[in-house]
């Protein structure tokens, strides 16, 4: 199985769970393609792949503009495919947020005109060391409000690597990973 893996990221977690689907393909017996969508890539050919999982993560209530150039530029291609959407998030970490994630990933769907097969929330990563004044204070009172003492302190990860595992396995199983082909 030919898995294209196409992702945006802003601070790194996002290409760290990106690397981890990767590798989790490899596991299953699959090749990856790890794709940046910051970068153009002329002789990317999404249809030449067996499935494609696109990992995006929210930043200031949206998802990244390359990631969604990238979907709108490959819809054809896309629909066409077995899909999974893993829209990474602060607030996929607390149960009491999930459902204001889900909604930046329906705008996100409904901006690009894409339906993936299946869609997934991951928790991201806290990076306080790399955020300015203004980035810190939106964390703090509006992202984290209710959770600082779950937030911690410091840099901190927040993906749950098991259930992003379990989450990809069965959309690679669905979409014939392992199988004789």
């Amino acid at each position: 199985m030919k898995a294209l893996i196409a992702y945006g990221t802003t601070e790194g977690q996002t290409r760290k769970i990106a690397e981890h689907v990767a590798e989790r393909v490899g596991a299953l017996g699959g090749a990856a393609q790890l794709h940046n969508s910051e970068r153009h890539a002329a002789e990317l050919r999404v249809g030449d792949h067996d499935v494609a999982i696109i990992v995006a993560s929210i930043h200031q209530q949206a998802h990244q503009a390359a990631v969604a150039r990238f979907v709108v530029a490959h819809l054809d291609a896309l629909q066409a495919l077995p899909t999974l959407f893993l829209s990474v998030s602060l607030s996929a970490a607390f149960d009491d947020k999930r459902a204001e994630a889900q909604t930046y990933v329906d705008t996100f769907l409904t901006e690009t005109g894409w339906t993936p097969t299946a869609t997934h929330l991951v928790a991201g990563a806290l990076r306080p060391s790399q955020y300015d004044y203004f980035e810190q204070e939106i964390v703090e009172r509006v992202v984290l409000k209710g959770h600082e003492s779950e937030a911690g302190e410091g840099d901190r990860e927040l993906t749950d690597w098991d259930d992003l595992t379990e989450t990809v396995t069965a959309f690679l199983k669905s979409a014939g990973a392992g199988q004789a082909g």
